[in-house]
Parts: structure tokens; C-alpha cells; sequence
């Protein structure tokens, strides 16, 4: 091997380093060593559709003990509405232990034509379907929460507002108010330059020009919220998603007089779970 040769081996070797890296930081914990159902002692039906597009699927892990019907968390993974997969670690990952049913669920990226638009619809779509057979998954259909991070988070906020009947949602470290975010002088979002992080916002929206619309009928802050409790993480020091993005959609939901904690962790970053906090919320809001 030429010294050259070596020379682009080795920059290539730590360009896909920080790839890999950075992408960790987006879908996983900071704090948590998080482990999916399919390594817990729990039964699996995997790969479930609920439309013709290979990313809509969903998995259903279930206690192996017990006969239900359970409480239910749904996990909506992160990465940025075009990376990630209901495979991955997730932070309710050994949940099936303490009595709940896991499930976990797919939807198409904001990529090739498609955008945040069809994510959004996607997730409600998946949510819906998994209560339409609460039944055949010995899930009880009042008794089941949401819980998204990232743009996973976005995607549950959403959920919340379409009122498809769950009992409890949990928004982490969330985008909730699209107007700062397609803004080149204001926008933050995973740690791009201002200018970068709006165009890709506005490519995701599918809005490179007015995005007017998409802002006002994407953003949770800026909709009509459901009843359903919910339980807001998000950490102060988070570079990828601003905490302003919390801060507006909490004042919404309070201001509609919904049932909302703000769990604003002091210092943390952008893969902030406050799993304690968020494992309590859920057993209070979804207990018989």
C-alpha cells in the first residue's frame, strides 16, 4: 500500500467513525444502555403491516407470563424522520418484565418524494391499527401510551393531537413548532449551521419555498391537543433539538389545559430519557 493509499484508507476509516458516531448520539441514550424485547423473555410478532410500503410495520412483544390483556407503551424510534428502525435499542426495553406489552413501530422516511407529511400519517396509522386489534395482541385498548424520541417524539406529539384514543403520551426532546425551524437565522437542528438546518427542515417539509401550511398544520405546538396526559422531556443543554422546541409546545398544551409535566433536565443533551421519571409516569397513567 502507497502512502497515499494509506492516507485515504485512514480518512475514510474515521470519517465513517464519526458517521456512525453521530448518528448513535441521534438515536440512542447518552444515559441508558438501552436493549430491545427481542433479547427479554418476551413473545414476538414481528413485522406486522399496516399499509404496502415496506417501512409500515410494527412489532408486538408481549410478557411471557400472564394472559393479558396488558397495558401497552407504543415506541416511536428517532433519527431525524429519515434514519432508524423499531429493531433498534429502544428505551422500554425490557418493559414485557414488569407486566407491559411492547410495541414498536416503522414508518416511511421523509425521503425519495415522500416527507414528514406521510411520517406523520404513517405513525397515527400504525397507532390506530394497533388499537383496532387490541384484542388478537391481548392489549387493553384503554390502557396504552406513547412514547417518541426526536423526530420519533414529533411523530407521538402528532399522535396525541389526531385523538386516536391512547391514554398517556411521552414527547422527548422533540421538534414541536416548525416556524423558528425553517427560519435560516434561527433555526437549530442537530447541530447544523443555521442556514443548512433550515433548508433540511424545508427538503423534509417538502417546502423549499412557502411553508406556511406545513408549519401550521406539522406542528404540535401550534394544534389543537387531545386530553390524554402528557409527560415532556427534554434537556436544557440539547444542541440538536433547542429546548425552546419543549418550552412552546408545553405552553400550548397548558394553555388548552391538558394534563402536562416538564421534565427539563438541567445540562442535558439531546439523548436525555429520564427513564425513572418516564416509567412512573406510565404506571401511574396506564394502572388497572
Amino acid at each position: 500500500m502507497t502512502p497515499r493509499n494509506g492516507l485515504i484508507l485512514a480518512v475514510v476509516v474515521v470519517v465513517g467513525f464519526l458517521a456512525i458516531s453521530a448518528l448513535a448520539v441521534i438515536l440512542g441514550g447518552d444515559d441508558d444502555d438501552f436493549d430491545t424485547p427481542r433479547r427479554t423473555d418476551a413473545d414476538a410478532r414481528t413485522d406486522i403491516a399496516y399499509g404496502d410500503d415496506p417501512r409500515q410495520r410494527y412489532d408486538v412483544f408481549t410478557p411471557a407470563t400472564g394472559d393479558g390483556p396488558y397495558p401497552t407503551v407504543i415506541w416511536i424510534h428517532g433519527g431525524g424522520w429519515r434514519f432508524g428502525d423499531k429493531a433498534a435499542d429502544m428505551p422500554v426495553w425490557d418493559w414485557t418484565d414488569d407486566g407491559y406489552a411492547v410495541v414498536a413501530i416503522n414508518h416511511r422516511y421523509a425521503i425519495d418524494g415522500a416527507t414528514i407529511a406521510d411520517s406523520t400519517a404513517d405513525a397515527i396509522a400504525a397507532v390506530t391499527h394497533v388499537l383496532d386489534r387490541a384484542d388478537a395482541y391481548a392489549i387493553d385498548a384503554d390502557r396504552v401510551g406513547v412514547y417518541g424520541f426526536s423526530a420519533g417524539g414529533h411523530l407521538a406529539a402528532m399522535v396525541g393531537q389526531a385523538d386516536v384514543g391512547v391514554a398517556a403520551l411521552v414527547v422527548s426532546g422533540a421538534p414541536t413548532d416548525f416556524e423558528p425551524m425553517v427560519d435560516a437565522d434561527r433555526s437549530i437542528f442537530e447541530g447544523r449551521p443555521s442556514d443548512e438546518a433550515a433548508t433540511l427542515i424545508r427538503t423534509l417539509l417538502g417546502c423549499l419555498g412557502d411553508c406556511a401550511e406545513e408549519v401550521a398544520t406539522l406542528s404540535p405546538a401550534r394544534l389543537a391537543p387531545s386530553d390524554a396526559p402528557v409527560l415532556v422531556v427534554h434537556g436544557s443543554a440539547d444542541t440538536f433539538v433547542d429546548v425552546s422546541q419543549a418550552e412552546a409546545y408545553v405552553a400550548r398544551l397548558e394553555a388548552d389545559g391538558v394534563d402536562v409535566e416538564f421534565d427539563r433536565v438541567e445540562g442535558g443533551g439531546h439523548a436525555t430519557h429520564s427513564s425513572a421519571r418516564i416509567e412512573a409516569f406510565f404506571a401511574e397513567h396506564l394502572a388497572g
